[in-house]
This record gives structure tokens, C-alpha cells and sequence, in this order.
């Protein structure tokens, strides 16, 4: 795989991938990247490899980057960290950020190159997100989540956004979203992001403090990008144990959303119903039945963060 270090004033856009043992899908994501509509030498894609057990750079190998891509690899600090380190070694003009588990259509960038063009003064354009092909409960619940925390912080925020709709926000999804380089440096030079291995609320950190720097960011449902909504039950413990981790050490002014709790186990599984009723009995009653075990691992997450963070007067 080629790696190319140079130097181009042509680049545009450095598109920033964070991974983490997710080489099928890391596969498609660069591929998709590498097929957009926008001129190759307008962009270039970094991947930053978080300390996967297979190195991304094995993993992309056979890759037709023509040149266009670069691997990088730290050992595992989060993906907060390692979008740092991607932005560090980034050449473009906008920082483009992209979750590997997500899929670009072709037309991706050139949709957030019509936004800046149409607005030279914007610091900041976030896309969407989109469910991919399938979609099983636990991704469901995930999906909606998404979409209520988009909602309801730039509600509190008093900005009124739709995912559907193009306009001014403050917060947008944080698997899908760029910056001008110069103030995405200066929200997270300021910001206490970067917790060594907290993996999620470093996009909702930036977002807060580019809202105390009056930042101009807009929002376009026409940058999409289809998210791996498919969670397997490996996968939401793992992601819930990050999930308490990273709550337990995030410095947030704004709380979280939490939607209302149903009721009673009734009131709880009606709501799965309501929520997910494209979802078989049996993919609900799986999902139901193993939520205990995401709590436990959120609560373990959590343990491990007080541990680890230092004690008052230390």
C-alpha cells in the first residue's frame, strides 16, 4: 500500500478514520471514500488504528489508494486521541471526520463542498446518518438514540433541528462531521476531551466549547453516510462498558439526554415494540433479555474510570 508523506496545497479535505478491530468494515469504509465523486487530488484519508490486534495497515494492503491514503497507529487511547493524532498529520484545509463502521455514497463529499462554497464564512459542516442494510433491535435502539441526542442538544441549546432538514446547529453526530482546521484546534486545545481511554463525548466537548467561540456550523442531510446499525450482543457490552468509562470522566456543562423511562417491565417492552416494530418477537424478547448484561458492563465501565482517574490532592 502506498503511504504518502508529501505535501500538497491541492488537498482540501483530510478525511480522519478512527479504528479499532473492525477490519471488515474498515475495508468497506475506505473503499467508499476512495470512490467519491469529488477529484482525488481535492482530498486524502488518514486512518488512525487505535491499537487494533490486526495492524490497519495489514488490514488496507491491498487497497488501490493511488497515494491518496495514510495509516497511522497508536496504541489504544480512544478514538478522541486518535483523531488528534489524524489532525496532527492532516494537510487539508477542512478536517473531515468519519467513523469506520460507515459507508459514504459517492456523491459525500461533494456535498460538503457545496456547502462551503455557498458559505466561505462557515467554520463547520455536519452531515447525517443513515441506517445501513440491516438492522437488528439493538442497532434500532441505537439509531434512535442518534437521532434524540441530535435533537434534544441543540434543543437545550436553543437551536431547533431536524435531521431532515439543512440549517444552523450547534451540535451535529460526531461520526459524521468537519471543521475548518484552525478553530477544530481550538476548541480541543481548550477542551478536556482527550481523556486517555474514553472513547465517546469528545465530539460533544468540541461542540461545547465552539459554541463559547461562537462558531458557525451548519448542518446538510445531503452528507450522509450509512452507519452499521447491526449490533451484536459482543458488540453492545463491549460499547456499553466504553460508554460508562467515558461518561464517568466526560466534563460536560450541557447534561445528557435521557429519554422518559416506560414504566414497569410492560411499559418498557411496549416501548420496544413502538420503537422497533419492523423487529420479530423473538429479536425483541433476545434484546430484552440480555440488557442486564449492557447495564452491568456500564456500571464496570464506570468503576474502571474512577479507578484509573487521579485523587484529590494526587
Amino acid at each position: 500500500m502506498a503511504i504518502d508523506t508529501a505535501r500538497h496545497a491541492a488537498v482540501t479535505y483530510s478525511v480522519i478514520i478512527p479504528t479499532h478491530n473492525r477490519p471488515r468494515l474498515l475495508r468497506a469504509c475506505v473503499a467508499s471514500v476512495l470512490a467519491q465523486t469529488l477529484p482525488p487530488e481535492r482530498f486524502e484519508i488518514i486512518v488512525v488504528d487505535d491499537g487494533s490486534r490486526i495492524p490497519a495497515e495489514r488490514v488496507l494492503q491491498t487497497t488501490p489508494a493511488s497515494g491518496r491514503l495514510r495509516v497511522l497507529r497508536q496504541t489504544q487511547q480512544g478514538w478522541a486521541r486518535a483523531r488528534q493524532l489524524g489532525a496532527q498529520q492532516a494537510r487539508g484545509e477542512i478536517l473531515v471526520f468519519l467513523d469506520d463502521d460507515c459507508r459514504a455514497p459517492a456523491h459525500w463529499l461533494e456535498a460538503y463542498d457545496r456547502v462551503y462554497a455557498a458559505h466561505p464564512g462557515v467554520n463547520g459542516v455536519g452531515g447525517a446518518l443513515r441506517p445501513g442494510r440491516r438492522m437488528n433491535v439493538a442497532g434500532c435502539k441505537q439509531y434512535l438514540g442518534h437521532l434524540d441526542y441530535f435533537r434534544t442538544l441543540n434543543r437545550e441549546a436553543g437551536v431547533h433541528a431536524d435531521p431532515d432538514t439543512c440549517g444552523r446547529v450547534v451540535f451535529t453526530f460526531g461520526g459524521n462531521r468537519s471543521f475548518h482546521r484552525e478553530i477544530w484546534w481550538e476548541a480541543q486545545a481548550s477542551s478536556a476531551a482527550a481523556v486517555p481511554g474514553a472513547w465517546y463525548f469528545d465530539d460533544t466537548e468540541i461542540d461545547l466549547r465552539l459554541r463559547e467561540l461562537g462558531a458557525h456550523i451548519l448542518y446538510t442531510p445531503e452528507a450522509w453516510v450509512a452507519h452499521a446499525y447491526d449490533l451484536s450482543l459482543p458488540q453492545r457490552v463491549q460499547a456499553a462498558f466504553r460508554y460508562g468509562r467515558s461518561e464517568a470522566t466526560r466534563t460536560h456543562r450541557l447534561p445528557l439526554p435521557h429519554p422518559a423511562e416506560a414504566r414497569g417491565l410492560r411499559g418498557r417492552w411496549q416501548r420496544l415494540h413502538a420503537e422497533c416494530p419492523n423487529a420479530a418477537f423473538p429479536a425483541r424478547l433476545c434484546y430484552a433479555l440480555t440488557q442486564p448484561l449492557a447495564w452491568i458492563a456500564r456500571q464496570l465501565g464506570q468503576m474502571s474510570a474512577h479507578r484509573s482517574l487521579p485523587r484529590a490532592g494526587e
